[in-house]
């Protein structure tokens, strides 16, 4: 029998666990042989049964055909991209950062398979809804929240903050900040947003991703 050729083997499996993970499934025969440059679906079927030798992947028969099943424990999962655009203060609203700094990949498990984007909270704020300074907030995209979430919203077209979003007797929309704490004075350090003009909501905050509490540390107090 001739010999596999361990890189071209590598190869194989790398293709299929990449594949796995931008589609949700394992690849086709014709579509490893093609991306592989492998002329012979008969050595894309030999290459196919070393891996599930080695435990590495599955195949599943149905008929004539065979199917390529990449373990459960062995799959990534599908994602989708968010990009992380800068600072959104948790503070007095002032224009956002929104050069991108980095773009990563969110489980679909996990936050879902909506369009996102994420900011770093600034300020203060927000604590009492679990949102400290420096906490990265992934912010689902939408036009429209119910009271009581947290959004990011644009007010008078330039600037963006977090903030609950609250409405008075009459049906009036407005920021709320979930912070009460008070100045020497009395008064509150964080005051609600009454929005005069254009003001828009652009997305309602549906995670954070912070440091674990670790006992003395100052952020928790």
């Amino acid at each position: 029998m001739k010999r596999i050729s361990e890189p071209r083997l590598k190869a194989v499996y790398d293709y299929i666990k990449a594949y796995e993970q931008e589609q949700g499934k394992a690849p086709t025969l014709r579509e490893i042989g093609k991306a592989c440059q492998i002329n012979s679906t008969s050595s894309v079927c030999r290459m196919i049964a070393n891996l599930e030798s080695r435990d590495l992947i599955q195949t599943v028969r149905n008929g004539t055909k065979t199917y390529i099943k990449v373990p459960s424990n062995l799959s990534a999962g599908r994602s989708v991209t968010a990009s992380i655009l800068g600072a959104c203060p948790c503070g007095e609203p002032i224009l956002a950062e929104e050069n991108i700094l980095a773009t990563v990949a969110l489980p679909v498990e996990i936050f879902g398979d909506g369009a996102h984007f994420m900011l770093y909270a600034k300020g203060n704020s927000m604590v009492d809804c679990g949102i400290f300074d420096g906490d990265l907030m992934v912010v689902k995209v939408q036009e429209t929240a119910n009271v009581g979430e947290v959004v990011v919203a644009r007010v008078n077209g330039e600037d963006a903050t977090a903030k609950l979003l609250a409405a008075t007797k009459d049906g009036k929309y407005y920021l709320k900040p979930a912070n009460d704490s008070l100045d020497e004075s009395g008064n509150r350090l964080y005051r609600n947003i009454y929005p005069e003009g254009d003001w828009e909501i652009i997305g309602v905050v549906d995670h954070v991703i912070h440091k674990p509490k670790f006992e003395g540390s100052k952020r928790w107090d």
